[in-house]
């Protein structure tokens, strides 16, 4: 193998590049394709849960005044009056035919429904048999994934809102209950109660626990969230479009050995490659994604490109269009399997199983260290691999690249002659 004949072929590129506009123009637009796919998805996600408020959700208070204490009551308008003055979604007050058909056709993503014996459930708390209140939520699952989940939460508020408006009507009461069943124990506790602050006694009866919430590593939007899963994968998609696109063999290969041609024409690939992410991170910067350590996010991106350019070009350099198959496989594999967007222990058994074994399960563990905080044990787990991956590529291609050309050239060969590839 001659190290002239690499650089030979190398320099022979560069000028095939830049001699023709209509390679100048393609091989810019394979720079730039990958970088919009990663950008373009990170913005369009940015807050999604931030911009619920053009989300239509319609409510429906068919609700009847009740009576409780003397005084008469009807929690379905202090409901209304809530969310009047609440900007979380698009609500639209409707009657109960208008808001179901709406949750049909999609005219509403959601709908919540307040019937008639709404208060005076709230306030059976004196029956022999309270009743619990109910409210009926319709969902159109069909309709959007997401938007479905949102709507969950946006009832699990609203029933929240309720209940404390319930809990401040009726604690007066239960309270005054509790009083003179308390008359009947001993003089010392009812000296011990009637030393309680009473808000306290409000507090402890509405929310006896409390959580307080920590953070660690603190990510302020869903957009830098996910952007290591669509950082890697463009990197992937990247690789893919370029070995799709670009000849591994070369026009005079019958004057070089195979692992020339294979050093030689790795060049273009990974300069390639480098271009790619190289705009990519210019348009995560640009975009305000959140990076805990600017340099080292940039070394890794880098890194997670070369092996990856390494491994897909290695392949297509032994297997041809074989090879293009075998990444394009991989790359559907991984979109489910690597933990970018749902946790793996959520999937089944066969991509749990797989996933320690695939390249972008790393890959993006490495990016959520460098971009959303460093934990540095799982930090060099993915420098490793990449570097692990960098070497077994080189040297499977390597061991076997002599001895597997010749049968390579005959399958390409093959399909050529077909007239179909």
């Amino acid at each position: 193998m001659s190290i002239d004949k690499i650089f030979h072929i190398m320099k022979k590129d560069s000028k095939a590049i830049f001699k023709n506009p209509a390679v100048v123009i393609t091989i810019i637009a394979i720079i730039i394709l990958p970088s919009l796919y990663a950008l373009l998805n990170i913005d369009a996600c940015w807050d999604p849960y931030g911009n619920t408020d053009n989300l239509d959700f319609a409510v429906v208070n068919n609700d009847q005044n009740a009576t409780y204490n003397n005084a008469s009551y009807n929690f379905g308008d202090k409901v209304i009056d809530k969310l009047e003055d609440n900007d979380d979604f698009a609500w639209d007050f409707v009657d109960e035919d208008d808001a179901r058909d709406g949750v049909e056709n999609g005219t509403y993503y959601a709908a919540i429904i307040i019937p008639e014996n709404f208060s005076s459930n709230l306030l059976s708390i004196n029956d022999q048999n309270p009743k619990q209140a109910q409210l009926t939520y319709l969902i159109n699952e069909k309709t959007n994934p997401v938007a479905s989940r949102m709507s969950n939460n946006a009832v699990n508020q609203i029933q929240s809102k309720i209940n404390d408006e319930v809990i401040q009507t009726v604690n007066g009461v239960a309270f005054n209950q509790l009083s003179v069943m308390g008359q009947t124990t001993p003089q010392s506790s009812l000296s011990q109660l009637s030393y309680m602050n009473s808000s306290g006694v409000d507090n402890y009866f509405y929310s006896p626990t409390e959580v307080t919430k920590e953070k660690i590593n603190p990510v302020d939007n869903y957009g830098s969230e996910v952007s290591p899963f669509y950082i890697v994968l463009s990197i992937w998609v990247g690789c893919v479009i370029s070995v799709a696109l670009i000849k591994a063999r070369y026009l005079g290969e019958s004057l070089y050995k195979p692992l020339e041609l294979y050093f030689g024409r790795m060049g273009l690939f990974l300069v390639i490659g480098l271009l790619q992410s190289t705009v990519t991170l210019i348009g995560a910067f640009w975009l305000g994604i959140e990076v805990s350590d600017p340099g080292l996010f940039i070394g890794c991106v880098y890194l997670i490109t070369i092996a990856f350019m390494v491994l897909i070009y290695s392949l297509l350099s032994l297997f041809g269009n074989g090879g293009k198959a075998l990444a394009i496989i991989m790359l559907v594999l991984q979109i489910s399997t690597t933990n970018g967007i749902y946790p793996v222990y959520v999937m089944n058994d066969f991509f749990q199983a797989l996933n320690p074994y695939l390249p972008m399960t790393y890959a993006i563990g490495l990016l959520r260290n460098a971009l959303l905080g460093v934990y540095w044990p799982t930090f060099f787990t993915g420098v490793y691999a990449m570097i692990a991956m960098i070497i077994a590529s080189l040297l499977v291609t390597i061991i076997i690249k002599e001895k597997f050309d010749n049968v390579a050239n005959k399958f390409e060969q093959a399909l050529k002659d077909s007239g179909l590839f």
